[in-house]
């Protein structure tokens, strides 16, 4: 590592649900939409001239088809990597179900949930605090398989990307739905060997965007 490794954390495209959707969809495996394929090119053509040293995605269809897409625009040198411990947070008997439907079905979890994200799952799921370990344990790790990377890219989801930048930062789990996670939006983390002032970690990009018209409410 050459002192200084720039952490690129991008968030899939839009993905393609079937039916009427959007649902949870933590671990189920929906593919890009068409929309989200068009978002993925333009942050592919943004990162064309940031040459990353290693691609590495979680392996669900919509984050891995991202990575292939923005890996077309980096030459013929590029591949990704796929991980699965960065997948989404996994939401157990909630997984393909619509919010109207977990509303309606579980009614006291959905409730408890609400009131304390960080340490309340979906029945048979991840808490939000268990899929930011997983992160972060992921996270570490890639670090320190990073050699003398200075710049990677990790193709990843709105809450196990989140759960990572609360632990490094000091934010509340429970605060996500006040930042945007906006499709195909990069956050720039910088993580030095040697601390600086401010430690060992930086957040010099959150939620950032090519083009404002990418930018929506659909948070995770």
């Amino acid at each position: 590592m050459s002192g200084v490794l720039r952490i690129f954390m991008l968030r899939h495209g839009k993905p393609e649900f079937p039916g009427q959707g959007p649902y949870i969809y933590g671990h189920s495996d929906y593919p890009l939409s068409k929309l989200g394929e068009k978002q993925a090119r333009k942050i592919g053509k943004a990162l064309s001239r940031v040459k990353m040293d290693r691609i590495i995605s979680s392996d669900l269809s919509r984050a891995a088809e991202t990575a292939r897409i923005v890996a077309g625009s980096q030459g013929e040198h590029a591949r990704v990597e796929y991980d699965p411990e960065i997948r989404e947070i996994y939401m157990g008997e909630w997984e393909g179900l619509t919010k109207d439907e977990i509303k309606e079905n579980y009614v006291d979890i959905f409730r408890e949930r609400g009131l304390d994200l960080a340490k309340v799952s979906a029945p048979g799921g991840e808490t939000f605090f268990q899929a930011s370990e997983r992160g972060i344990r992921a996270l570490k790790r890639i670090i320190a398989d990073s050699g003398e990377c200075s710049r990677i890219l990790m193709v990843a989801h709105g809450a196990v990307m989140w759960g990572m930048i609360s632990a490094l930062f000091g934010i509340g789990l429970g605060d996500i739905f006040r930042f945007g996670l906006d499709h195909c939006a990069l956050h720039l983390v910088e993580y030095r060997e040697n601390p600086a002032q401010w430690g060992q970690y930086r957040l010099v990009r959150y939620n950032w965007s090519p083009d404002l018209a990418s930018y929506n409410d659909d948070l995770v």
